[in-house]
Formats: C-alpha cells, structure tokens, sequence
C-alpha cells in the first residue's frame, strides 16, 4: 500500500460566494482533466515560521504550502496587504517555478505576510488505499477581497475561472467538466450552507478508517454508503444507494448492525443537514441482506417503501408502492434524475434493476457483484434462464457509463463487465453439459467436473448454482 503524502488545498472563495476552479492538465497523471482547487504537496522547505500567528508546525507548514501553492498556479497571493502590482508578481511567479528564487523571498519582495488566522479548516481527505498516487490533503477556506486577478501560465492548470457551487455541480451533471469526490463534496456544503456553519459540517470525518470513505458521490447525486452486512463471501458489504439532491430516494438499506446504521444515519442526517428531504425507501429485491435496515428507517424517518409487487409477497413490511417494469421515477435538480426501473429477474423474482438516464449508471442490484458472483438458486427464488435474459436485457443499455452493483465497487463499460459475468455462466454451464454428456449424472460428479476450481467452503452455494443450470438445461440428475 502506497504511504499517503502530505498535501493541502485552498477553496478560494470571493464575495460574491463563486469559488476559484482550476482545470488540471490532461498530462497530469493524478486527476488529469479534473476541475479542483488549487493545492498540492506540502514541501520539507514549508515552514510555520513564515505564517504569522500560528505555533502548529504541522498547521502552519500546511497553509504555508498552501500559499505557495495558490500563487504558483492561479497567481494570486493569500495576504491582505502588499505590492500587487501585476508586472511585478509574475516577474517573481515566473522565477518561483524555475526554482530562481523562493517563496519566502517573494513575500520579503512584496512586502507581503501570510497570515494563518486568514486560513480556516474545511475537511480533511486521504485518497482511497486502492490508489497509485495518495495524498492526505488538508482543505482550507481563503476568503478572498478581490483585490488581484488571477493569472493563468499554462503547466499544472489549462483554465482557471470562478464559479459558483451550485453552478459548478449542475455543470458536473451535465457532464461539462469532471470533479472528484471530495471537491463535489465541498461543493455541495458552500452550495448549500450558510459560514460559518459550513465550516463544522465540512470538518466532519468523512472515512470510516483513513482512505475509505463513509460515502462517495461518485456522480451529482449519485451516492453509496457501504455498510457491513451479512451477505455471501467474498462480499462483506452492500451499497446502500442514495440518489437525489432536493429529494432523496434510498435503495436497498441492508444491515441490521447498530453501528452500521448509526452510521447510515449519521450521513442521511447530513443530508437533511444540507437541505434534502427522504422520500422513500427503494428495494432491489427481497433478499435480508438489502432489507434488514427498513425497520430502523421506517422507525427513524416513517419512510414508505417502494418495491416491485413479487417483493411484497416476499417481505414482512408493508410496501406502499409497486414499481412496474419500465417505470419512470423522477427526481427534481437542473437537471434532474429520471430512474427507469428495469424488472431482471433470476436471482430473485422480484428483482429490479434501475438505469438513470441523466448519469447514465446501471444499478444493477444483485446482477453482478465486484469482485465475486451471484448465487441463482432455486431454494431462494432463483430461475437461470430468467437471470441470463435478464443480463441480456442489461448488456443491451450499450450508452450506459458505470454499473454499480450492490457488492463492491462500480465498473465502467457496463455491457463489458456485464457481459463478462454472462460468459462465465455460460462457460460453466457449458462444463455442465460436457460432463453430463460424458455420462456423468449425480450431483456430487457434476460438481466435481464442472466445480473443480470451487473453493470447498463455497460448494454448498456451488452445488445451488448447478442445479438452476440443470434445471435451465432440462437436466434430471440421478
């Protein structure tokens, strides 16, 4: 695993509440061609003593690194009072990144300070484990007085220019320029908070361990919260899907940890904190490990449930609303979110999967699973043949971008990645019909034959499986 380095981050923000945005270049290896704050790595030459009122060495290397930074890339100095003469800041900008001469010495010039009081915290953010670059990035807010224009040299930065929050994550819906999580996140709160109240929410821990995320907003409005559930190996985790922004739909709440839905909690509060409102609870399927959490919501929210009629007659909770095959489901925002449920059954009858049009995201519920597959068993509901149409009805969404499974992390290219799981059941029942040819009748030969590669612990769930293909193939076993 790859040791994070030390970074910091400044959201630049005037009084017209617009924040200054940068668009990385497309060589940059780490977010090329994503729009962010200005920031970067804290240097062993970034020192406390050059920040006037702060002893934190840590804190004051931090915003010192963050000054440096701010003025090597957008070429605006973060302090109230000095030369601002615009020749002169990028003589000396310009010999700041040809290592001629150093930030310390360019204050001394301008006759300028940094001044820690002037830097407010606003998160903290460690890239994913997963991650070949990582950064522990402290944000910072700078209220800025306009009293300099930005000035843009091509290098790290292509473009630069204010905008305001909302704007910034309408722009992201609409596919106009690309943000990380953790600046869609800073968006959301200055777009929908008041200061100095944003500062307590944006300074909340947002990971459950450094590097793994509570939630993740991976498109405007398109969030998941994995929480620990009691699934099927190699899975550990379901998604719990939060879509919306004004109003908020929740699909499959999973655990009936305490933790886990305290933490469930803890983020649809903050939600509610931000302006939203829960609107319903959505379920895949009928299946504990997607529903062992409504009773907690209903309680928590009086939430309704909404769900496809096989799942009523499934389930002990009452369902409010059935969702037809091919329903539109509409959520307001500019622009908004259209999810258009998509019945798949085979895992389960009352499966649905969901495709919103404006993301274009599959939610494919227990389709597929990242990394893992899917048991199809008929004690639980399951028919193979359903469940192979029903991934043939979602390879064939072929504008789709992203799939997210309710086990693991989303995939790009859906009708690939889905179309890779098809094969494989093909492939497998495939070994079925060679062995059953080859004269071999009896379940535990089947599964010698065809299951081979099965861990042993796993050859309970392998021995459902085979049966659903023989039962796809018409297949009688001794």
């Amino acid at each position: 695993m790859v040791e994070p380095k030390k970074a910091a981050v400044c959201i630049l923000r005037n009084v017209q509440g617009e924040v200054l945005l940068g668009k990385r270049n497309y060589s940059m290896r780490f977010m090329g061609g994503h729009h962010v704050f200005p920031g970067g790595r804290v240097d062993p030459t970034d020192h406390v003593d050059f920040v006037a009122g702060i002893d934190d060495e840590e804190l004051g290397a931090s915003i010192f690194a963050v000054a440096r930074e701010v003025y090597e890339e957008t070429g605006i100095l973060c302090s109230r009072s000095g030369n601002f003469d615009p020749d002169v800041m990028r003589k000396f900008r310009v010999e700041l990144l040809n290592n001629s001469m150093d930030f310390p010495t360019i204050l001394k010039e301008l006759d300028a300070r940094i001044d820690g009081a002037h830097f407010e915290k606003a998160g903290h953010w460690v890239t994913p484990a997963s991650s070949p670059i990582r950064f522990d990035t402290q944000y910072f807010l700078y209220h800025f007085d306009g009293q300099q224009s930005f000035d843009l040299i091509e290098g790290e930065f292509i473009e630069l220019g204010w905008m305001m929050p909302q704007a910034a994550r309408d722009r992201w819906h609409r596919e106009e320029i690309e943000l990380s999580p953790p600046v869609a996140h800073t968006l959301h709160h200055l777009a929908t908070v008041a200061h100095p109240e944003v500062l307590e929410l944006l300074d909340r821990d947002t990971q459950r361990t450094p590097g793994t995320p509570k939630r993740q907003e991976i498109r405007r409005g398109i969030q998941y919260i994995p929480l620990n559930t009691k699934t099927i190996p190699p899975a550990t985790q379901t998604n719990c899907i939060v879509i919306g922004d004004e109003r908020l739909l929740i699909i499959d709440p999973g655990s009936d940890d305490p933790g886990e839905l305290e933490l469930l909690k803890s983020q649809l509060d903050h939600f509610i904190e931000l302006g939203s409102t829960l609107e319903a609870i959505v379920l895949t399927h009928s299946h504990h490990d997607h529903t062992d959490g409504v009773p907690f919501l209903q309680e928590t929210y009086d939430l309704p449930i909404w769900a496809h009629a096989k799942t009523d007659e499934q389930i002990k909770y009452t369902v409010d609303r059935h969702i037809e095959d091919n329903e539109i489901i509409e959520l307001p925002g500019d622009p908004g979110w259209r999810l258009k449920a998509l019945y798949t059954p085979g895992h389960d009858p009352g499966h649905l999967s969901f495709y919103e049009e404006s993301t274009r995201i599959i939610f494919c519920g227990d389709m597929i699973a990242n990394p893992g597959t899917i048991v199809v068993a008929k004690a639980f509901g399951g028919d193979m043949q359903e469940f192979i149409d029903s991934l043939e009805r979602l390879i064939a969404i072929e504008e789709a971008e992203l799939v997210v499974p309710a086990h693991g992390m989303f995939l790009e290219n859906p009708p690939e990645e889905i179309g890779k799981h098809k094969k494989h059941r093909l492939w497998r029942e495939e070994k079925i019909r060679t062995a059953w040819d080859a004269g071999t009748h009896t379940i535990a030969g089947l599964l010698e034959a065809a299951y081979h590669d099965t861990p042993k612990e796993a050859m309970q769930l392998a021995e459902h499986v085979l049966k659903a293909h023989l039962d796809k193939l018409g297949l009688q076993p001794e």
